[in-house]
């Protein structure tokens, strides 16, 4: 699946500090050394300066503790820096900031969106560590919230069951993956139509499980549409496309139309060996 940008997952973290301090009476000045240092973090995550992040984070941190091991700037703060160690692939780190930041704000907040966000974090960083087991209860914590604030037509809810039908198709079962993968494909079309590298996402990962369930008929369109999403999003020379002609080739063969196989493998070589140069 597609990563959510740095910026965007360290904005929807500092909007929620702002409208949570609104509704705060501790005294401005009293925040002024922690909202200095979160600036500092979030101009740094700007520039890729992920070592900068972490570091000014982690003084925001310190300075977060001094309202109060579980007050709110302190969830905040880990789930911001939790953020910054994903991007520098320190995920043992990122699952532990996490996993403090959810207690502190389950314990202040309740059940409420911020909790959902801070659930797919965890499962997001136990995707990376190849735990698709082990995520799906945060997952399955995050549908409820988001279905319940969001909608069960939203795109972010659609992110999560994606991801669930990723954790399923990973841990070989296909007939629940192929039921959540349809479910999202099916959101992220009727939000943007049939051209989105969202549903490209989705239509791949379902085609995968088809082809692991021997539909290959169900799944050669599928490959067909994917490669067409990819081409005019990505470009001819993306190694997304290339892996997408690979699969799709292997299908193809399966349904004995070796030509149409061959001349895919012949373009993804092409693509392959383009990256090389």
């Amino acid at each position: 699946m597609m990563r959510r940008s740095i910026l965007f997952l360290l904005g929807c973290a500092m909007l929620g500090c702002a409208m949570i301090g609104s509704a705060v009476t501790a005294r401005a000045q009293d925040q002024g050394p922690w909202k200095h240092d979160v600036t500092q973090a979030l101009k740094a995550a700007s520039e890729k300066n992920f070592p900068g992040a972490e570091q000014s984070f982690v003084k925001a941190l310190h300075e977060a503790e001094t309202f109060g091991a579980n007050d709110f700037r302190v969830g905040i703060t880990l789930n911001g820096l939790g953020l910054v160690y994903r991007e520098e692939k320190k995920y043992g780190e990122a699952e532990a900031a996490y996993r403090r930041a959810l207690g502190i704000m389950q314990l202040v907040y309740g059940e409420n969106l911020d909790v959902g966000n801070v659930n797919f974090n965890i499962a997001n960083v136990l995707f990376d560590q190849g735990r698709q087991a082990d995520a799906l209860p945060n997952l399955q914590k995050t549908f409820t919230i988001y279905q319940k604030y969001l909608g069960s037509a939203s795109l972010k809810t659609a992110a999560v069951i994606c991801m669930e039908g990723d954790a399923f198709r990973t841990l070989k079962r296909y007939t629940e993956a192929e039921t959540f993968l349809r479910k999202c494909a099916d959101i992220r079309e009727a939000d943007a139509g049939i051209e989105s590298t969202d549903l490209a996402d989705a239509q791949y990962s379902l085609a995968l499980t088809l082809v692991a369930e021997g539909k290959f008929s169900a799944a050669e369109p599928r490959f067909s549409l994917v490669e067409k999403i990819r081409e005019k999003k990505l470009g001819i020379t993306d190694p997304l496309l290339a892996q997408t002609m690979e699969d799709h080739a292997v299908v193809l063969r399966q349904l004995g139309r070796d030509k149409e196989a061959e001349k895919l493998t012949a373009v993804a070589a092409a693509i392959r060996h383009s990256q090389k140069k």
